[in-house]
Formats: structure tokens, C-alpha cells, sequence
């Protein structure tokens, strides 16, 4: 416990020092029309996501184990189960139904902030590195095969950061405002994987291991808000949420290969 409590503490002063002393905030989205339509797709979406991943966890995943399937066919099976969820649903009701476009889910290679987006990739990089050499981390450190890792930029990564950052708070802005959608996003997204590992947090630590994980999923999930709205773009989060949590595996996978040699 007194790493996560260090880590927690660590993680906040980033979100601190990202919120007040890196670059300023851009304009604001404009305000939605119909706010309550805005906050009713947002927790749809957010439920949806729950009992997709719900069903991966509990059914998919313990099938594979006992299947003994390989990652990388493991994580292309993902692929095909939740591209429509998280991806193909959102999309069609931002540009389609919304007619937002593709640069205001932050699809975009446009940076509007060169500082943030070097600290998204220096944080990302540091946080990685030293969850690899504490044996502390945020997914695991397991040397998942090149396939695998691979598939996990846009299964992991990718799809998290256009779901909960592109599309959740995108919509939450046009509500709230910027600092209240970053917190609200970055609650729902440490919910997400809260609730799926309560069972797991409760035997291990009990409440203080629960709230701990929340707050640091939390404060996780807002630092790359910050990230988000800063920059304006999904790639510097994608990146930074990739580092943080695969340059464990990444490494595993390079010192197994080296030994080999």
C-alpha cells in the first residue's frame, strides 16, 4: 500500500503542475444546446462500455486462459468485439447524428501545444520505465508477444483515449466547462476499471485498497484530460497511455529475446 499512497501523491503534484504551469487552456467548446440529451448519451456510452468489458473480464477472457490462447489471437478477437462499441457507435452519433467533426473528437494530428504534448511523452516514457524497474504497475509486466503489443496501441491506448477523452468529456465541456468535464471524464473512466476489479481490490486490501485505486485511476484518467484539452488531439494522450502501460512488457519481452541470444 505505501507505493500507491507515494504514486498517488506523485501523480497528483503531475496533474497540479500539467493543470496551472504548462501552457494555458484553449478556448472552451461551445454549450450544448440540449445539455440533457449531452449527459444522458454520456452515461449510455459509459454503461455500454461497463458491460462490454464486464463480459470480457468475467467470460472472454477466462475462455482464452482455458483455451490457452495466444495474446496476440486473443487481443485480434478484442479487436473485433469492441471496435463497434467504442469506436463505431461514438463515432456515427458525434459526426453523423451531432455533426461534430473529426477534428473535435480529436482526430487530428494538430498539436495545439508543443510543451504538453513533450510532457505527455516524457511522462509516459519516466512512468513506464520506473513502473518496469519497481515491479509496480499499472496493467502488468508480463512479456506479451510483438503481436500482441502491437494490437494493444489501438485496443488499449487508442480506443480509451477517443472513448472517454474524445468523446465523454468532448461532450461533458460543452456541459460543464473544461476543468469539471476533465474530472467527471476521468471519474467515469477510473469507475470503469474500478467496478471491474472491485472483487480483486476488496480481498486484496479491503475499502483503502478500493479507494486508493480510485483515486489513482482518477487523477490517472484527468491527467490525461489535461492532456486532451490542451493539445487538442488524441495522439499525445494515446502515446502517454500506451508508455505508462506496456514499456513494462515491452522491456520483459526484449530482455527474454536477449537472453535467447
Amino acid at each position: 500500500m505505501a507505493w500507491e499512497i507515494v504514486f498517488l501523491l506523485v501523480f497528483a503534484g503531475f496533474v497540479w503542475l500539467l493543470d496551472r504551469d504548462i501552457d494555458p487552456y484553449p478556448p472552451p467548446l461551445p454549450k450544448s444546446a440540449n445539455p440533457r440529451r449531452e449527459i444522458g448519451i454520456v452515461l449510455l456510452l459509459w454503461g455500454m462500455a461497463l458491460g462490454v468489458n464486464a463480459v470480457r473480464l468475467l467470460i472472454i477472457n477466462p475462455w482464452f486462459m482455458k483455451a490457452a490462447i495466444q495474446p496476440a489471437l486473443g487481443e485480434f478477437v478484442n479487436l473485433l468485439l469492441i471496435t463497434l462499441p467504442f469506436l463505431a457507435l461514438p463515432l456515427y452519433l458525434s459526426l453523423k447524428i451531432d455533426g461534430y467533426t473529426v477534428a473535435d473528437v480529436g482526430l487530428t494530428w494538430k498539436s495545439r501545444s508543443t510543451n504538453v504534448t513533450i510532457f505527455a511523452l516524457a511522462f509516459g516514457t519516466i512512468s513506464g520505465a520506473v513502473a518496469f524497474w519497481t515491479g509496480e504497475t499499472v496493467v502488468g509486466v508480463e512479456a506479451l508477444s510483438a503481436g500482441a503489443l502491437l494490437l494493444l496501441v489501438f485496443n488499449n491506448a487508442f480506443l480509451e483515449e477517443f472513448f472517454y477523452r474524445g468523446v465523454i468529456q468532448n461532450r461533458l465541456e460543452r456541459v460543464f466547462g473544461q476543468r469539471m468535464a476533465i474530472l467527471s471524464a476521468g471519474f467515469l473512466f477510473a469507475s470503469t476499471h474500478v467496478l471491474l476489479d472491485f472483487l480483486v481490490l476488496a480481498e486484496e486490501g479491503g475499502l483503502a485498497a478500493v479507494l486508493v485505486a480510485l483515486l489513482m485511476q482518477t487523477l490517472g484518467g484527468m491527467l490525461l484530460g489535461l492532456i486532451f484539452v490542451k493539445t487538442r488531439t488524441l495522439w499525445p494522450g494515446v502515446v502517454c497511455h500506451y508508455l505508462v502501460n506496456w514499456i513494462p512488457s515491452i522491456l520483459n519481452l526484449l530482455l527474454a529475446g536477449n537472453e535467447k541470444l
